[in-house]
């Protein structure tokens, strides 16, 4: 009886640690929305990084998503480091605009389940605009991204993770107030899980950094870059 009772005893506190170990995120400190942390994770969760918030993972687990981009005229790109089960990985990540066109009286009517399956349709054509618009039609846009894993050794993304923290991935702030807007910049969108810890910020890149968060942004990009960039020729910044 005895046996039988300390069994069920530790089966309660295996299964008690592993929902501890394996919750959802604890949300440290994050920007107030709407913002573009919106879109990193609408984008995340469609993709096979998963959104990093949502992700069930145990107490050393480890990633650190580096978005920038945003603007009219740039590119959004990202760099991930994960150390996951032991084991670091690392991926660079591009955003593709996918577009396809559908008859205008169809899209005016579409219910929103109908919107997202030509929103997947459209993602089998990425990477081109729609050449010409056909009369009583319209141009259906959505976003996809293209998720590369980089060959890289456990101790280079190891030395990547460690320059972030160093340059003060830990610390940063939410947002920066600005005294005024700031239009048309690349924007820094920082995400970071450390086991069941989530903190993300979003700080836009200036050339004259204003605050100590706008130079530490700038500074955990560039000390990530640099490490990943040095033994993976396809790595661009």
């Amino acid at each position: 009886m005895t046996i039988l009772i300390r069994s069920a005893l530790g089966f309660a506190l295996s299964v008690t640690f592993s929902q501890a170990v394996g919750a959802q995120a604890r949300v440290v400190s994050a920007p107030p929305e709407p913002s573009l942390l919106n879109i990193t994770r609408q984008w995340s969760r469609a993709s096979t990084l998963g959104d990093l918030r949502e992700l069930r993972t145990d107490r050393d687990y480890r990633e650190l998503r580096i978005w920038l981009g945003f603007g009219l005229t740039t590119e959004t790109q990202a760099f991930v480091l994960r150390r996951a089960s032991g084991h670091w990985s690392a991926f660079f990540v591009r955003v593709m605009r996918c577009e396809m066109q559908i008859p205008r009286t169809v899209g005016d009517t579409a219910s929103r389940a109908t919107m997202e399956q030509y929103n997947a349709q459209a993602r089998q054509h990425c990477g081109a605009s729609v050449p010409d618009v056909a009369p009583g039609s319209q141009v259906v846009t959505t976003d996809t991204l293209l998720v590369a894993p980089l060959n890289l050794s456990d101790s280079t993304i190891d030395a990547a993770w460690a320059a972030a923290v160093s340059a003060g991935v830990l610390q940063l702030p939410p947002l920066v107030t600005r005294s005024a807007s700031v239009d048309n910049a690349a924007t820094f969108v920082i995400e970071l899980r450390t086991g069941s810890d989530y903190r993300a910020s979003v700080i836009e890149q200036l050339e004259r950094p204003e605050t100590l968060a706008d130079q530490q942004a700038k500074d955990i990009y560039a000390a990530v870059v640099a490490r990943l960039r040095n033994d993976e020729p396809g790595v661009k910044p």
